[in-house]
C-alpha cells in the first residue's frame, strides 16, 4: 500500500475532482467509510448497549476533516444511532461542502453544541460520558503549532481527564502532522484512525505512529493508479506483501537448493554476535551455513551450534586480519553470498579487509555493525560490482554519512532513500519505523516491530534473516524489506511470550518457526 504526503494526498483528490467526481461525493465517501469503522467499535466494544443508549460524539473543525466528521454523523443518526456534535468553531465559519454537511446534520435532527458556548466542565463532562468519540478536528495538512480552540480543546481532554473515552479519528489524529508524523505541540490520541484512500506517512512515523492506534484504510473512490503516480514509490510493508514475497520451497531440494552463507563474524569478547547471525540464517531457511571467524574464537564459538561449519581465519589478538582475505577470497567461490560485521570490533585491520573484499569480490554482501563502521571510502559501495546491502542504525548511519543522528531520525526515509540511490545500494535504516531503501528510489516503511526489540543483538538476528532470504533467490530489496518485517513479526510473538521488558535477541529467533508457519 502507497505511503502519501499530505501534498501527494491533495494532488489525488484534486485529480479526482477534475476528473468529474464532485467534493461532495469524496466527502461523502470519507464519511461512510468512517461511519461503518465506528459501527464495528461499536459492535466489538460495547455489545450491551443499543444504539440509543451509545453516548456518541463528533469533534468537528471547519476544514474538511470536519466535513467528514459532520456527514458520518449524519449517516450515524440514519442508522438509528444518536451521535451529537461538538463544533470547534462558530457555525457562520464553516464554508462551502463543509456548510452544505452542517445544514444537512441539523435536518436529520443531530444535536449540536459550539465549544465557544461552553463552560470547561460542560465540555469535559460532554467529552466523558461519551463511549465513542469521532475526532474531526484537524486534517493531515497542518504544519505549525496548535492554536485556537482546536489546541483548547485537545489541552482540556489530555490534561483534564484521567480516563478518556475510545477515539476514531477521521484520517489522522489531531495534533500529528501529516508529513513526518511530529506533534503540532500536542495531539488527540486515537484507539483506531480511518485514514482515506492511502497511508499518511504521519500515521506510520513516530511518534505519530503511537497516537494512531488500529489504521484502517478507506476507499473513497481514487483510482489507484491516480494514488501510485502522485506518490513516490514508498510503501507500508505489511503480512500481505510478506505473503506475496515468501520464496517458495521445493519438495525435491537438497541443502544447496536453499542456498550457501558465509558470516564473517566475532572477536573476542563477542562470540554472541555470530552466533546469533548463524542461527538465524538456519532458522529462516538458508541451507548451509557457514561462520568464517577469528582463529582464536572459531573452536569455542561453532561448538555452540552443531549446524553451522566453522572456518577459522587469520587473527591477531582474537580479531581477524587484513591477511585473511586471501582466505576469504577462497571461500567466496563455494557461496553465494557473505554478511559481514557483528561482533568484528573495530581496528585498522577490519577497516583494510572491508576495503580489500569491496574492492575485489563480487558476489552479493550484506554489510553490518562493524563492518559498515569500518567503511572510509565511500566510494567504494558505489563501485563494487556485487550487489550490497546495508543494515545501519541511527548511529551507524551518522558514522556513514557524517550527518547527526536526530536529523537522521527526524528525516528516516529521505536519509535512506537518499543515500541508496547514489551509492547504488539497497539499506536498511534501523530503528522505530524501519525503512528499507533499494537503489531505484523505491522504499518500505516496516509495520511490524515492537519496543522490546531494542535490545543487544537484535540487528545481528535481522543480518542472518537477510541472509537466508537472500540465498534463497530473493532480489536484494525484496529480501532486505521481507527480512524486516519477518524480524519484526517475530518479536511480536517473543513479546507476547516473554514482555517487551524480558524479550532478549535469542527469543526473536525462537520465535521465527512461528511467522513460518503463519505463512506455509
Amino acid at each position: 500500500m502507497e505511503v502519501l504526503t499530505p501534498t501527494m494526498m491533495a494532488k489525488c483528490d484534486q485529480e479526482t475532482i477534475e476528473a468529474g467526481c464532485p467534493e461532495i461525493l469524496l466527502m461523502e465517501a470519507a464519511a461512510y467509510g468512517t461511519a461503518r469503522l465506528a459501527v464495528e467499535i461499536i459492535e466489538k466494544e460495547f455489545v450491551s448497549k443499543t444504539e440509543a443508549e451509545l453516548k456518541l460524539r463528533v469533534l468537528v473543525g471547519k476544514g474538511n476533516n470536519g466535513g467528514d466528521g459532520l456527514a458520518a454523523a449524519r449517516i450515524l443518526k440514519n442508522w438509528g444511532y444518536q451521535p451529537e456534535i461538538i463544533l470547534s468553531t462558530a457555525a457562520k465559519d464553516l464554508k462551502g461542502v463543509n456548510s452544505k454537511n452542517y445544514e444537512l446534520v441539523l435536518l436529520n435532527g443531530v444535536k449540536d453544541y459550539q465549544f465557544n458556548n461552553l463552560k470547561e466542565d460542560e465540555f469535559l463532562n460532554l467529552i466523558k460520558n461519551s463511549d465513542l468519540i469521532i475526532d474531526a478536528l484537524l486534517g493531515t495538512g497542518i504544519k505549525g503549532e496548535l492554536r485556537g480552540n482546536v489546541k483548547k480543546i485537545i489541552t482540556q481532554i489530555n490534561q483534564k481527564l484521567e480516563r478518556k473515552p475510545l477515539t476514531l479519528a477521521v484520517d489522522i489524529p489531531s495534533g500529528i502532522i501529516g508529513e513526518n508524523g511530529r506533534l503540532a505541540g500536542e495531539a488527540l490520541k486515537a484507539d483506531y484512525t480511518a485514514t482515506m484512500a492511502a497511508y499518511k506517512r504521519g500515521l506510520l512515523l513516530y511518534p505519530g505512529r503511537d497516537y494512531s492506534g488500529q489504521i484502517r484504510i478507506i476507499n473513497i473512490g481514487i483510482q489507484p493508479e491516480t494514488i501510485t503516480q502522485n506518490g513516490d514509490r514508498l510503501k507500508a510493508f505489511e503480512g500481505q506483501t510478506a505473503a506475496n514475497l515468501i520464496p517458495k520451497r521445493i519438495n525435491n531440494g537438497h541443502k544447496g537448493s536453499f542456498g550457501k552463507v558465509a558470516v564473517i563474524a566475532g572477536s573476542k569478547g563477542m562470540t554472541g554476535a555470530p552466533l546469533l547471525s548463524t542461527k538465524a540464517a538456519l532458522r529462516s531457511g538458508a541451507g548451509l551455513v557457514y561462520l568464517l571467524t577469528a582463529a582464536e574464537i572459531e573452536a569455542q564459538t561453532s561448538v555452540q551450534l552443531e549446524e553451522v561449519v566453522g572456518v577459522p581465519l587469520s587473527s591477531k589478538e582474537g580479531m581477524i586480519t587484513a591477511d585473511s582475505f586471501a582466505e576469504i577470497r577462497q571461500f567466496s567461490e563455494k557461496v553465494d553470498l557473505i554478511a559481514a560485521g557483528p561482533g568484528l570490533g573495530k581496528s585498522s585491520e577490519i577497516t583494510d579487509l572491508m576495503e580489500k573484499i569491496l574492492k575485489n569480490l563480487e558476489l552479493p554482501l550484506i554489510l553490518d555493525a562493524d563492518a559498515v563502521n569500518s567503511i572510509k571510502n565511500l566510494k567504494l559501495l558505489k563501485n563494487y560490482k556485487g550487489e550490497l546491502i546495508l543494515t545501519p542504525h541511527p548511529g551507524e548511519m551518522a558514522n556513514l554519512t557524517g550527518v547527526s543522528i536526530q536529523e537522521i531520525n527526524n528525516n528516516r526515509i529521505e536519509v535512506a532513500r537518499d543515500f541508496a540511490v547514489e551509492y547504488g545500494v539497497n539499506l536498511i535504516l534501523k530503528g522505530a519505523a524501519t525503512i528499507t531503501a533499494a537503489s531505484d528510489g523505491r522504499a518500505y516503511i516496516n509495520t511490524s516491530g515492537c519496543n522490546g526489540m531494542a535490545t543487544a543483538g537484535s540487528g545481528d538476528v535481522l543480518t542472518g534473516i537477510v541472509a537466508a532470504l537472500l540465498a534463497q533467490g530473493m532480489s536484494s530489496f525484496e529480501a532486505a524489506a521481507l527480512a524486516v518485517y519477518l524480524h519484526g513479526k517475530a518479536g511480536e510473538f517473543a513479546a507476547v511470550e516473554k514482555s517487551n521488558y524480558a524479550l532478549i535477541a535469542s527469543d526473536i529467533i525462537e520465535n521465527l518457526s512461528k511467522v513460518w508457519q503463519k505463512f506455509e
